[in-house]
């Protein structure tokens, strides 16, 4: 079979349930030679606390989602079961425009292969135990967010396994949580104003959703002094790592999501191969009994399991914060967008775990660009800016259209996780990584991926401030009729100037040109014909200069000139230029009148030692030429 390519679409990759998911399928997709790319979220709705103060995140988070051009992989799969709520019908009509074939893993869908754990018998059975091995008759269930189908089919499943044993199973023994730990408080809360007027402040046994939740509970439950099993015994399912080393640790059942990922690619390979394939494929889970309903005996702290798995995230999780922190601070000298992607590329591996990483923007990140439809990326072009593949430096290129990867990643046959580069709903691009997914926090990754898009941002926010303090900073100091610098500009020019020339010895020089008779050709001729004859001038300066100088409007009909290493005979060169310019100008415009200016100079060689005031100096400078220009007009007078 030629080299298939599928795309998976999955969210919260660090959960134990989606990490094993992941793993199986990896697993098999490495024996059946299948390149599998991971488009991987971060969505925050799994804590409804979060939820609503993150929607902006949420939706540019979801852009890696329409990333993909489906028609160029041969298969989807997409991880339903660890979607936000907010991602289902958005992926629903993804999945319906595939041409290939569509594979869900944990929820039933019309129009693709499903891949599901076996909920019934897998919480059946824990429920039956509880009944069977504990005689509890009184049990509530825990359920997770109303909108999510398979807290649905536990609610139905919860109330059949009751049933059959003849307990009561209403709404007022279904209690409602969001799948973390955080809702425990609020539950135990309910459960005990449930119970506040009945013989007993707890019910027998309380069945959740998740482990999770359980975990939030039974910290909850004794915080207020009930003992678990003691008092009441409470139940989880998944089976997540923290389940095993929770005090208590958690009775559960445990879902078989590595084998999850392994059947679901199996499927795909059997599909590709044209040959049947079961729309629901169902796994088994197992009944694991543990403390928290009694069955093993608290003997004593897990220390050296608890130990070992905190050691292993605190390493981690300092790792990512020295990575942060790296980045943050280097990011903030770097005067160059080439210098903030060297920054970039140098820690990305360094404390991350991360074998590979590669960033790629999109063509015009920094101009705040919001994706919401598939199409919308149907012209997008990416480059490569930074990273590392194999131990080296990434090759820093543009991407061919309709292209993902660099050409080196596509063909190695390794899976790569694509994650969303975006401020808030602004998307900017993607990371492709290689990633460590064990023993290290979502927020941590999560966290890695945020400070790189705020260092974009705001190199961004930089580049725009500084350009609109360098417009302010020009508006300040510009002429607005002539365009020439202002009396400010010769303050802030006439001080560099003096100094450059005081080191070389040179001589500075400072014009002064005064337009001769421009009230008479206002009154005359009208204030339009006066701004241009001031424009005029202006631009006969500029003409002639002969190197750096720099040409000021000091005001009025005043202008001023200031120039490095001159001697007389340039200076004069200079005067004649200006002069000539300004008549060739008045002829080719076929002006009815002449435009003739007094002209002043004044030039020395600054002493070395240096002055107390370059103030003073600049008006020094500017007496001497005025007073020159003076002169000049007197002579002048008699002429017109």
């Amino acid at each position: 079979m030629q080299r298939k390519i599928a795309a998976a679409f999955v969210s919260n990759v660090y959960t134990d349930m989606v990490r094993e998911t992941t793993e199986g399928m990896i697993e098999s997709a490495r024996r059946h030679g299948v390149k599998l790319l991971f488009f991987t979220s971060f969505a925050d709705n799994f804590s409804s606390r979060q939820y609503d103060r993150y929607k902006d995140y949420d939706a540019g988070d979801f852009v890696v989602y329409l990333l993909p051009n489906l028609e160029d992989y041969d298969g989807l799969i997409s991880f339903d079961t660890y979607m936000p709520i907010i991602y289902i019908d958005r992926m629903d009509r993804l999945k319906k425009k595939a041409t290939c074939p569509v594979l869900t893993l944990g929820a039933v869908k019309e129009g693709s292969c499903s891949v599901v754990n076996a909920q019934g018998a897998a919480l059946g059975a824990l429920i039956d135990h509880v009944i069977e091995a504990h005689g509890c008759r009184d049990i509530v269930h825990v359920a997770g967010q109303r909108e999510m189908s398979f807290v649905q089919e536990r609610i139905e499943i919860y109330r059949e396994t009751m049933t059959r044993h003849g307990l009561p199973c209403g709404d007022d023994r279904i209690f409602y949580g969001n799948l973390a730990t955080d809702c425990g408080e609020a539950v135990v809360a309910q459960i005990l104003e449930r119970y506040a007027s009945g013989p007993k402040p707890l019910p027998d046994a309380i069945v959740c959703a998740n482990d999770y939740m359980a975990i939030g509970i039974i910290d909850a439950i004794q915080a207020r002094g009930y003992q678990v099993p003691g008092d009441v015994i409470v139940t989880g399912y998944d089976d997540v790592i923290r389940a095993r080393i929770n005090e208590p640790s958690i009775t559960t059942s445990a879902q078989p999501f590595a084998q999850v990922g392994r059947e679901g690619m199996e499927a795909l390979v059997r599909l590709w191969r044209g040959e049947a394939v079961e729309p629901v494929i169902s796994v088994p889970g197992a009944l694991v009994c543990r403390q928290s309903c009694g069955c093993e005996a608290i003997v004593g702290p897990k220390k050296d399991m608890v130990l070992e798995r905190y050691i292993d995230m605190m390493n981690n999780m300092e790792s990512f914060a020295l990575s942060n922190t790296n980045l943050i601070l280097g990011a903030s000298t770097c005067e160059t967008l080439e210098a903030l992607f060297d920054e970039i590329e140098s820690g990305c591996v360094r404390e991350t775990g991360f074998r590979d990483a590669v960033l790629c923007l999109i063509d015009g990140w920094d101009q705040s660009k919001t994706i919401e439809h598939h199409w919308s990326l149907r012209d997008a072009r990416f480059d490569v800016v930074c990273g590392v593949y194999q131990g080296k430096s990434i090759r820093r290129r543009r991407l061919p259209k309709g292209s993902l990867l660099p050409e080196e990643m596509m063909a190695d046959g390794e899976p790569y996780f694509i994650y969303p580069v975006h401020h808030l709903q602004y998307f900017m691009g993607y990371f492709i990584l290689s990633p460590k997914l064990k023993d290290i926090g979502q927020l941590h990754v999560k966290s890695w991926l945020v400070s790189i898009s705020t260092v974009l941002e705001n190199w961004c926010i930089r580049s725009k401030l500084k350009g609109t303090v360098d417009e302010l900073d020009q508006l300040y100091q510009t002429d607005m009729l002539t365009g020439l610098y202002n009396r400010r500009g010769y303050n802030r020019y006439f001080e560099l100037y003096y100094e450059a020339c005081r080191g070389r010895r040179e001589q500075l020089a400072v014009f002064l040109i005064d337009m001769n008779h421009m009230k008479s050709i206002n009154d005359n001729y009208g204030h339009a014909e006066g701004d241009y004859c001031l424009c005029t001038i202006a631009n006969a300066m500029r003409d002639c200069a002969m190197g750096d100088e720099i040409c000021i409007r000091t005001g009025g009909d005043e202008f001023v000139v200031v120039a490095k290493d001159y001697d007389e005979a340039k200076a004069n060169a200079y005067i004649r230029a200006v002069r000539e310019a300004i008549r060739q100008a008045c002829l080719k415009d076929k002006k009815g009148y002449s435009v003739t200016v007094s002209i002043g100079c004044y030039m020395r060689v600054p002493p070395e030692a240096g002055v107390a005031s370059i103030q003073h100096e600049a008006e020094v400078f500017l007496r001497h030429a005025d007073e020159a220009m003076y002169e000049e007009k007197k002579r002048m007078e008699g002429r017109y």
